[in-house]
């Protein structure tokens, strides 16, 4: 009989992996191609963990990111508990999803997330690319999400 094991310990080296893979130096022409790993496993642990991982997590996160890409404060702390707020009211649907229908979740929310940021950083004047590149982040991290949400099941479950 399966159990699931506590998501305590597996939570923040999911964290840590996900803010390293996010920090990693990449030349400019891939920088585009990098998908949202943050975003992407606090979408898998609002999923899979909802009483430990919701929207001030999401929150503390943001901030954490603000800092380490010195982005004007705030952005990302606002986007992420959106982000959270949304996948948690997906979490009824999410169990009867195949894996590319949540890959289709997982898009549409870092393309949200995309926009709101794009918005914010607008508002402060500190626009970014105005490429088409900039929406590459959300087409990846659909690609990426099913091989990210296997490994993350694979350390949740026993």
């Amino acid at each position: 009989m399966a159990r699931r094991s506590n998501p305590l310990m597996a939570l923040p080296l999911s964290l840590f992996a996900a803010f390293v893979l996010a920090m990693l130096p990449l030349p400019q022409a891939l920088s585009y191609w990098r998908p949202e790993f943050v975003t992407m496993v606090l979408v898998f642990w609002v999923l899979n963990a909802p009483g430990i991982v919701g929207i001030w997590t999401a929150f503390f996160l943001g901030i954490l990111l603000d800092v380490l890409f010195a982005t004007p404060f705030g952005v990302h702390a606002l986007v992420l508990p959106v982000l959270a707020y949304l996948t948690r009211l997906s979490y009824r649907w999410v169990p009867v999803f195949s894996v590319w229908q949540t890959s289709g979740l997982v898009f549409a929310l870092v393309l949200t997330g995309l926009i709101i940021k794009r918005i914010l950083l607008g508002i402060v004047a500190v626009g970014p690319d105005s490429s088409v590149l900039y929406w590459l982040p959300a087409l990846t991290s659909a690609l990426v999400w099913p091989s990210v949400m296997v490994t993350l099941r694979r350390f949740t479950q026993r």
